[in-house]
């Protein structure tokens, strides 16, 4: 019993030291979780010693993050807070227990496409060739190098940035919403809501109500909105980009918002002829 015991100890070791990542985890945090899953002290004191802490470490993947592949791509599924995994493109992901990604077989090749739910905080490897493409049930996310934390299910998604600048795109209303760091984006697909939360700045996107909120909002944001919102171009000046401009709108066209900014401000935006 006590060498089929090992040999099952071995076998995982060997299984799981492929996959080992460095500067992942903490290991000493890491063997003590582990060590519960291992009964026999004697077979610890001898992985220990046989196989070193980079080993245990290792393990530690296998019991916070379950996964496996395909002909079609990689599936992981967290079993664990705080579980770490490398992407083979270099890029780092932080897991909480349950959530769940995936991509696909050519991912760092032709692509880097992932899917996911749950909650995961990323760090991208930087590839201006290859932008990070994560899909969520309600939104995309569009990245080339960045840390940022993902929370999303069939009715929401959420979105931090901690550093770089993301393009956060709902699936309706369609409006690609460029996002830097301390900005946080919480969208809600049944009322097609977007509220966007940045530094000393907010508003909000209301598709079911065909709402806008903007408090104190940059013109250059309030103009990207109200372009993709109503599937119209509005331009403005560069030297009043940064202007910035607050009040609520409901059930309102766009001629009629763009003319209460102008007359508020004393701006210059127009709406291009020919756009609808």
């Amino acid at each position: 019993m006590e060498n089929q015991s090992r040999h099952n100890i071995d076998e995982g070791i060997r299984f799981v030291a492929q996959y080992y990542k460095p500067n992942v985890f903490d290991s000493r945090k890491g063997w003590g979780k582990i060590q519960k899953y291992i009964a026999p002290e004697r077979n610890i004191l001898a992985m220990r010693m046989l196989y070193g802490t980079a080993a245990a470490v290792a393990l530690l993947l296998v019991v916070s993050v379950f996964y496996f592949t395909s002909n079609i791509g990689t599936r992981l599924v967290a079993k664990a807070d705080n579980a770490s995994y490398v992407l083979p493109d270099s890029s780092r992901i932080g897991m909480q227990q349950g959530a769940k990604l995936k991509y696909g077989k050519n991912f760092g090749k032709a692509e880097r496409r992932v899917s996911m739910s749950g909650e995961i905080s990323f760090a991208v490897a930087r590839n201006e060739a290859l932008p990070f493409v994560v899909s969520t049930p309600g939104a995309e996310i569009r990245v080339l190098g960045t840390e940022f934390t993902v929370l999303a299910d069939d009715a929401e998604t959420r979105l931090g940035v901690v550093s770089g600048t993301v393009q956060f795109t709902p699936e309706s209303p369609v409006i690609p919403l460029l996002c830097t760091a301390g900005m946080t984006v919480h969208y809600t697909s049944v009322t097609e809501t977007v509220k966007v939360v940045s530094p000393g700045s907010s508003m909000e996107i209301n598709g079911k109500d065909r709402s806008l909120v903007f408090n104190n909002t940059q013109l250059k944001d309030v103009a990207l909105v109200l372009s993709h919102f109503y599937n119209v171009q509005v331009e403005l000046p560069e030297e009043e980009s940064t202007l910035t401009f607050t009040s609520s709108f409901a059930q309102k066209n766009s001629i009629e918002i763009v003319d209460i900014i102008n007359l508020t401000l004393d701006t210059h935006l127009i709406i291009k002829k020919g756009s609808n």
